[in-house]
């Protein structure tokens, strides 16, 4: 080992040291009740709850493999999070004020509200197996991350794991919704400084942004790309599609505006996470862009860790480790606490007379933990999967569109009911995971027709929905239309509720920063 890996190690060891000494600090109180532990006693201002959502929802997979992407095709690997963040910025003004005066306690809670128990049983089910086959991709990412930038043998993988592993599950399964938000509002800075550090020393290795352009202009800089590519324009409606799903319904996403003070902090929390989505630019696309011109080479997932072995001084390099390791962290945390949500306040009382609190998050906890020792033993497997990030992607995105679809017209037609629900999860669900196993193993590839493995799986997704859509309606027209009880299940519960923007000057209203946010996405596509 030589002296530089061993002062980086010794930085990833002292931050890991600190950030799960602080997730336990404040983990203290979180099990006295379900909505402490899984929601934060919904007591969660807007930047803490916007800078876990985007930890969340940024992670190492895309400083790994979104930076991968962006060597081969530039910009336009971040067209899911430009157009990602218009639609956290939609939910939080068409979803999220419905959600928080009905006083939703989980995600899946809507779908029984609004159709019937198994509904919300089904996406529960759902939810916890598409969680459990995408946890090892996460942990092999990071591993791959940890090893890359450290230059250490392969072999170690396992071992990088592992004490990740341990790190997560050390705070989050022991403090829940509290701890990860806290934690993540604290690695937030590590993730955004030391990702926007690479940008920087890249871009002036490269000569400045003006040589850089001028060498890549012509490749790199066009978010909007021709079909055959690996993200052509016309993905970009079956992105739209995809993010309305993580947007209105993702527990991960969705349960920590639950956990919001008021409807005020909800709707600013998943803006401004929105907003920070904008730093896809810097974080993932300049260093994919950066690496394509210093190392043409350079290939895969291993892109980014290449730049920063190569590009930051000892010491640094440590920081951005443990900033890579912080974005790992704030996924996988969120995800484990998120399943063992569904599974202790969405399936557990379903299997039980009397539910308990105690035995709720004593189970939420077990989950959690089994999870994340599952995703350490199978992370070495994910690499037989090609390139993580697509993979990702259509899993989630075929998984959960017939959930999209039900809590999209659920939201805003009064005439589905639960029998069309029931039609749409079930064959979707089918339909979905069929195709990405179909689409993921190579010995199933080859069954496909040729023109149907050309499509790019976001072109084939409006016909997804298209399909879903018939199939809730067509369903929903033929049987007896919802009571007016089970539409009114979504009501204001209790006394009518103060949004907290009452009083407050325009500039720290929602709409204000919503509307400078639309034009900021607009200019990026004016720009590129």
């Amino acid at each position: 080992m030589t002296s530089h890996q061993l002062i980086d190690l010794c930085v990833v060891a002292l931050y890991m040291a600190a950030i799960t000494a602080y997730g336990i600090y404040v983990a203290k109180g979180a099990g006295k009740s379900t909505e402490h532990y899984f929601l934060g006693g919904r007591n969660l201002g807007w930047f803490v709850v916007g800078a876990s959502i985007f930890s969340s929802n940024i992670s190492t997979t895309q400083f790994m493999s979104g930076s991968g992407l962006a060597h081969r095709i530039g910009v336009a690997a971040i067209n899911n999070d430009l157009i990602g963040g218009l639609l956290l910025g939609l939910s939080a003004m068409l979803m999220i004020p419905m959600y928080i005066k009905s006083r939703l306690f989980t995600v899946p809670e809507f779908l029984e509200r609004r159709y019937n128990r198994t509904a919300r049983l089904l996406f529960s089910w759902t939810y916890v197996l598409q969680n459990v086959m995408s946890t090892p991709t996460g942990f092999y990412i990071g591993g791959l991350a940890v090893l890359g930038v450290f230059g250490f043998d392969p072999k170690y993988l396992s071992l990088a794991c592992i004490i990740v592993g341990v790190t997560i599950g050390s705070f989050s399964i022991m403090g829940g919704m509290t701890s990860i938000a806290k934690t993540d509002a604290v690695q937030i800075f590590l993730l955004i400084g030391g990702g926007l550090i690479v940008a920087i020393l890249g871009v002036h290795r490269a000569g400045g942004l003006m040589a850089l352009h001028g060498a890549m202009g012509a490749t790199h800089f066009n978010l909007l790309l021709p079909r055959g590519t690996d993200m052509p324009w016309t993905a970009l409606p079956g992105i739209a599609l995809h993010s309305c799903y993580f947007a209105f319904a993702s527990v991960h996403i969705v349960q920590k505006a639950l956990a919001a003070k008021d409807q005020h902090h909800a709707q600013c929390g998943m803006l401004f996470a929105g907003g920070l989505k904008l730093l896809a630019i810097p974080l993932f696309a300049i260093p994919g862009i950066v690496a394509a011109k210093l190392y043409p080479d350079a290939v895969g997932d291993a892109t980014y860790a290449f730049l920063v072995r190569d590009l930051l001084p000892v010491g640094v390099s440590g920081l951005m480790m443990a900033g890579l390791i912080s974005a790992l962290m704030a996924t996988a945390d969120s995800g484990v606490v998120a399943l063992g949500s569904v599974i202790a306040l969405d399936i557990y009382p379903t299997m039980t007379k009397k539910p308990d609190d105690k035995k709720a998050i004593k189970l939420g906890r077990w989950v959690a933990g089994m999870v994340i020792a599952f995703g350490v033993l199978a992370a070495p497997y994910a690499q037989n999967l090609g390139p993580i990030y697509p993979f990702i992607l259509r899993l989630s995105g075929f998984a959960f569109m017939p959930v999209g679809v039900c809590f999209v017209f659920g939201r805003f037609s009064r005439r589905v009911n639960h029998q069309g629900a029931l039609a749409c999860l079930v064959s979707g669900v089918i339909l979905g995971f069929a195709y990405v196993i179909f689409t993921s193993l190579p010995p199933l590839k080859v069954l496909l027709p040729a023109w149907f493995g050309a499509l790019h799986f976001y072109e084939i997704l409006p016909a997804f929905f298209a399909l879903l859509t018939a199939t809730l309606f067509g369903v929903s027209w033929l049987t007896p239309a919802p009571t007016e009880e089970k539409l009114a299940g979504l009501q204001p519960q209790g006394r009518p509720q103060l949004t907290g923007a009452e009083n407050r000057p325009f500039w720290q209203r929602f709409q204000t920063w919503f509307a400078m946010f639309l034009g900021v996405v607009g200019l990026c596509y004016v720009v590129f």
